[in-house]
């Protein structure tokens, strides 16, 4: 098993969801952690292993990989140290909150990115069937993502209302990329133009976006996402179509790709069901994290890198510049 830490998540949701998605995936044994900045946060949290407030002292751990879970503005300070210590990383995403840090530096060591939606078999199984033919010849992607987790005072409050340490992407940070993300694993082609209209609704970054896409195989499509909309929940949708069927995949039935040829009803998909989501997020995330442990041992595997990290950045960076307008990534 591979010798891990992991730094930040204590008192939050994504630590814990890291700590049973390595847990799942039987490869990993967490030796150390600094869960918080904060010491009595990191004090008070049990992980079944030493913790600090000082995550530098996992530099000496003899780690063989680390996972990354701060703030934005932490991850590449720390993938750096780490990366030069000879640790395999395993960050959140966005990679930074700028991309200007990014800027003169590549991983010496394997580098993973937590675009975890991309883990789940369903996901998988319609990126096969798309570069299988099913649909025919592509001729739209639409994936968006509605949430309302920006619309009361604690979130506002916390980290990512913050733009200093979150980043000026806002939702594009948060949703957006994996919807970019999304699109882009699912045809296996690249944007290479888009154009965004950002709403911020008063607040310091974007709550809420809508973009047009083209992809280098002529493909067309559309992206949104909203950390303001009502009852959004996990609102995470993607409908692919094409010459002879329409695909579609949602976050509500994570284990169903329907295709739907023409002339065919489509069937109404089951409502959200909240223990579902879960399970199927914890699966698809422990899917990750073993492909990670391959990526690290030198297996060829579809867990995103430093690359798509990299992409990710220059996404938020082009809907940001955009302004209604068509810019290049």
């Amino acid at each position: 098993m591979l010798r891990w830490g992991m730094v930040g998540g204590g008192g939050g949701k994504i630590g814990p969801a890291h700590l049973e998605a390595a847990r799942r995936s039987g490869e990993y044994r967490l030796v150390a952690a600094a869960p918080s900045s904060r010491p009595e946060v990191a004090a008070a949290t049990d992980w079944g292993c030493p913790t600090t407030a000082d995550w530098r002292t996992l530099l000496e751990a003899g780690l063989d990989a680390v996972s990354i879970a701060t703030p934005n503005h932490l991850h590449m300070e720390m993938a750096r140290a780490f990366d030069g210590a000879g640790v395999a990383v395993i960050c959140d995403k966005p990679l930074s909150a700028s991309s200007a840090e990014l800027e003169g530096w590549k991983p010496r060591r394997p580098f993973i990115v937590t675009y975890n939606y991309t883990a789940y078999p369903a996901v998988r199984r319609a990126r096969q069937l798309i570069a299988e033919g099913a649909l025919g010849d592509v001729r739209h992607v639409r994936i968006g993502w509605g949430q309302d987790v920006m619309m009361s005072s604690d979130s506002e409050a916390g980290w990512r209302g913050d733009a200093r340490r979150s980043g000026a992407g806002g939702t594009l940070a948060d949703l957006g990329t994996h919807c970019f993300h999304l699109a882009e694993f699912l045809l296996q082609e690249r944007v290479v133009q888009l154009a965004a209209e950002l709403e911020s609704f008063g607040a310091a970054t974007p709550r809420q976006a809508d973009m047009l896409c083209r992809f280098s195989g002529g493909v067309r499509g559309s992206l949104w996402c909203s950390q303001v909309m009502p009852g959004g929940a996990k609102g995470l949708d993607v409908v692919v179509s094409g010459s002879k069927a329409t695909l579609r995949w949602r976050l509500g039935a994570p284990d169903e790709v329907q295709l739907v040829g023409i002339g065919e009803l489509q069937d109404s998909l089951p409502s959200l069901d909240a223990t579902v989501w879960r399970e199927g997020f914890l699966n698809a995330f422990a899917a990750l994290y073993a492909d990670a442990a391959r990526t690290i041992r030198g297996e060829a595997t579809l867990a995103p890198g430093y690359a798509e990290g990299v992409r990710g950045m220059q996404f938020i960076d082009a809907a940001l510049a955009s302004r209604g307008d068509w810019v290049s990534l």
